[in-house]
């Protein structure tokens, strides 16, 4: 396999970091809740991202353990296949913990390859 791929997926996975943090930059949890348009564009992107961590390589998901690989696939699957289950104050804590714990991780792997 070419070793692009897991730098495309990186790339994607930021992506989708990038496009949460913007949807939510100047609202409180109270505005997430009341914006369903915001909530919707944050669900998809929760989806993309786990999407693309089930699409990397799994050399690539065994040499970088300090990624939490199936958390991010786990919650790609609730979304999917749990939506009439999801809980807004989980997927506001995910909103808040994104940007500073796995982007600087996903940042310094796009670097090293």
């Amino acid at each position: 396999m070419s070793e692009h791929v897991p730098k495309v997926i990186l790339i994607d996975m930021l992506d989708s970091i990038d496009a949460i943090s913007q949807f939510t930059a100047c609202i409180d949890y109270s505005e997430f809740l009341a914006n369903r348009m915001v909530r919707d564009a944050v669900y998809r992107n929760i989806e993309v991202l786990g999407e693309a961590a089930n699409r990397m390589p799994d050399y690539f998901i065994e040499q970088h353990p300090e990624i939490e690989w199936r958390k991010l696939i786990s919650a790609r699957n609730a979304f999917i296949h749990g939506y009439d289950k999801i809980n807004d104050k989980i997927v506001w804590n995910i909103v808040q913990n994104l940007p500073t714990e796995l982007k600087p991780k996903l940042d310094k792997l796009i670097e090293s390859i």
